[in-house]
């Protein structure tokens, strides 16, 4: 006899409601039976909030960031159930209801979390750093931060800044997105099956082929934009979409795991818990991360769920004891307050309390999440607010939804929630009033035209031994208890330091690739010449961002009258002769480009002085070498190009870069003191310098290496000021004033032979 085929080749109308299997129709009964509850699922909600928690706190584990894609897939599981099922149902799914029970289940923890930072931003930080946290809440408010971020993370402009303690709202903005189409999908595939008559079984099935070639496309965009821009593809929704898509796979599988045995699942769901021990473990910051890298917590996450679907709960809850115990499905049932409120507080605790004990930031992150869970989240999650019209319906009998009239507790917990929002508003609005009104606006250095040479401050040289001077400033900074009135003022820095960094880069775009006059970074260097129409020596300054932070140096110690000064300088590009990826990790050609013309170019000019500089940068290698195969690299590419620079300037002067510090805008609070400011050297700060002047010498002995490290730093402190002036503009680059300030080292530097004067 022959079997029924699951779909018919001949489209027809669609019916009411699809054929049902029985398998089908236990598998629905069981998930609305009394018990039916997911305990495991909460528990693995608790493992994953619990590593991003410790991997942002501690450091530890390295891998703890992949506990978001253990989120991913469990949401990817639950909304494609609940989906396929309404879907599926007599009376169809309701879409707005739908996503009314995303709003109430998401906006208000959120609206809270992002109302309260943004008001602490403006409490704590100065108005500049405390807006761009504003304009971070608003993009995260509408689930888009992913693609600020993202956009933030790739440039240039923002290396070195603080990180935004609403940047873990990324992900947020990925299940949204997520959330926003996948209804639709969803829908159209079914409505295929319906016209080809599937029965319940072909609908799944063909289900399953149309979600895995939507995973396949995802995972495999997901693996060549890792390759190629790896900042965009960790934010990315288009190279996460496989990871929600996968346990949207299981979900529509789901009738069908019933028939695994106990046996089988204990197996599944401990494989599955060593496979997420395992990511936590062994991934790191230098894991090709999500594609593929992420396949191995997608999976494990997706072995455990797998294992408790269809089961019977108490047999399986006992057999999953790390995930069903009551403490694992407490933390798992407050996660989402939990991963809202965790890293402002880290971030906070570290602006104002920079040493201080892991413990109470726990503490108060737990505290802010069981309060933000019992009276903001359950409230309104059980109140009339965007309530779907009809919760369910069964049998073509309809059901109201039971209203949960909250206890006069929680009443007051609704009104206190409403206080508070509006009172941070309300600060928000007052702070930002007081801070226009108060604070003068840093504005940036009159640009010069840097299309013709230009007149800059002519100096005499500089005076006896201007490092003693400069060294007791730095030592008068390191030993002061409150801060001067720092110029430029950190508090009114604009987003990534823009209104303190030379205005030779920010005004007159002349550093290629990062706000350049033209994208072409060899065609952008001709825009950029400085010097009176009389000057008749030629300086060529040559490097990546560290080097245009010493051109205002430069221009201040050197007469204008007497030189003109060629900037050849480039975002992320060091002069050295390896293959080099932009900072968000995309694929960098016109470095080479540059770096070619470069040599060629100061060969032509075979200027008077050539001043090199620049910062190592291990991610910007395209090999992603790391520890001693990274310092061969740079060693090896640091000689090479000496060694063609090498009789193509009079003289050559290689300035090392200036020590890694603390971002000013994070660390200058209205509760901080200068030590919070302070920064040590690196462990390797010295091993690093012996590299590349080692490496310089080799390719170049007449190369002169000067070690700047005692113009920022005494005895291995470093402050963030000297005088009034605030040295850095972010943790990599000098502010226009700070670089001024160092004019007469600079000077003192160049005086051979003449040089500064």
């Amino acid at each position: 006899m022959q079997s029924r085929p699951s779909c018919e080749s001949d489209a027809l109308p669609a019916p009411r409601s699809l054929p049902v299997s029985r398998r089908a129709r236990e598998h629905a009964r069981a998930q609305h039976r009394p018990g039916a509850f997911r305990h495991d699922i909460e528990g693995l909600r608790a493992l994953a909030v619990l590593a991003v928690l410790a991997h942002h706190l501690l450091a530890w584990p390295a891998g703890g960031y992949a506990g978001v894609d253990i989120f991913f897939v469990i949401s990817g599981f639950l909304i494609t159930t609940i989906l396929v099922r309404e879907i599926t149902s007599p009376q169809k799914l309701s879409l707005p209801d739908f996503y009314r029970r995303r709003v109430r289940r998401l906006v208000p923890a959120a609206a809270a979390v992002l109302s309260a930072t943004s008001a602490a931003a403006f409490i704590i930080f100065g108005p500049g750093r405390a807006v761009t946290i504003l304009e971070d809440a608003v993009w995260s408010f509408f689930f888009l931060g992913n693609w600020r971020f993202a956009a933030s993370g790739t440039d240039y402009l923002n290396a070195g800044t603080a990180v935004s303690p609403l940047q873990h709202f990324w992900s947020l903005g990925v299940e949204e997105q997520f959330y926003l189409f996948w209804p639709w999908i969803l829908l159209t595939g079914i409505a295929v099956t319906a016209a080809l008559r599937c029965t319940d079984r072909g609908m799944r099935v063909l289900l399953l082929l149309f979600i895995g070639a939507f995973c396949a496309a995802s995972f495999t965009f997901a693996v060549w934009e890792t390759l190629n821009r790896p900042t965009t593809a960790y934010f990315s929704t288009f190279s996460r979409a496989w990871e929600l898509g996968a346990g949207a796979m299981l979900a529509v599988a789901a009738p069908w795991l019933s028939r695994i045995p106990a046996l089988g699942r204990a197996v599944a769901g401990w494989a599955g818990l060593a496979g997420i021990a395992a990511s936590f473990a062994v991934l790191s910051a230098d894991s090709l991360f999500p594609g593929p890298a992420a396949a191995l917590p997608v999976v494990s996450a997706l072995l455990v769920l797998a294992a408790g679907t269809g089961a019977r709960g108490r047999s399986h809850n006992r057999a999953m004891w790390p995930l069903t115990n009551p403490g694992s499905r407490y933390i798992g049932r407050i996660s989402y307050s939990l991963y809202l409120w965790h890293f402002p507080v880290i971030v906070f605790a570290d602006a104002l309390f920079p040493d201080a004990s892991p413990l109470p930031v726990l503490a108060l992150t737990v505290l802010l999440s069981v309060l933000s869970f019992h009276w903001v989240e359950n409230p309104v999650r059980h109140s009339r607010w965007l309530q779907p019209r009809y919760a369910y319906r069964e049998r073509g009998r309809r059901y109201r939804r039971p209203a949960m009239e909250p206890r006069p507790a929680r009443l007051a917990g609704l009104a206190a929630t409403g206080g508070f929002l509006s009172a941070a508003l309300i600060a928000v609005a007052l702070q930002t009033t007081l801070h226009t009104a108060d604070t003068p606006a840093a504005a940036d250095p009159p640009a010069l035209d840097a299309r013709a040479p230009s007149a800059g401050a002519v100096t005499d040289g500089p005076g006896p031994d201007p490092l003693i001077a400069h060294t007791a400033a730095l030592r008068t900074a390191l030993g002061s208890s409150t801060w001067p009135d720092l110029d430029p003022d950190p508090g009114a820095f604009t987003e990534g330091g823009r209104n303190a960094k030379p205005a030779e880069w920010i005004q007159d775009g002349c550093l290629g690739s990062n706000e350049a006059l033209d994208p072409n970074p060899v065609a952008n260097a001709g825009h950029c010449v400085y010097g009176g129409p009389k000057a008749d020596r030629d300086l060529v300054l040559y490097g990546d961002s560290v080097a245009m932070g010493y051109l205002p140096a430069l221009r201040t110690a050197l007469s204008a009258d007497e030189w003109r000064i060629h900037v050849f300088t480039a975002a992320g590009c060091a002069p050295a002769d390896v293959p080099q990826v932009r900072i968000g990790g995309e694929p960098y050609p016109e470095c080479t480009e540059f770096r070619d013309w470069a040599v060629q170019r100061i060969g032509e000019l075979a200027p008077d002085l050539l001043v090199v500089s620049s910062f190592r940068y291990d991610p910007a290698l395209a090999s992603r070498a790391t520890g001693e195969a990274a310092d061969a690299e740079w060693s090896a590419g640091t000689q090479l190009i000496h060694q063609r620079l090498a009789g193509k300037a009079a003289r050559t002067v290689v300035l090392s870069a200036p020590p890694e510090a603390k971002d000013p805008a994070q660390c200058v609070t209205r509760f901080s003191s200068p030590g919070d400011c302070e920064s040590a050297l690196p462990d390797n700060h010295q091993l690093r310098a012996d590299i590349e002047s080692s490496a310089a010498a080799a390719g170049n002995p007449e190369a002169e290496w000067v070690d700047t490290t005692a113009w920022f730093c005494v005895e291995g402190g470093c402050p963030a000021f000297s005088g009034s002036t605030t040295l850095y503009a972010d943790a990599y680059h000098l502010s226009a004033e700070g670089s001024r300030l160092l004019a007469p080292l600079v000077a003192s530097v160049l005086e051979k032979d003449g040089v500064a004067g």
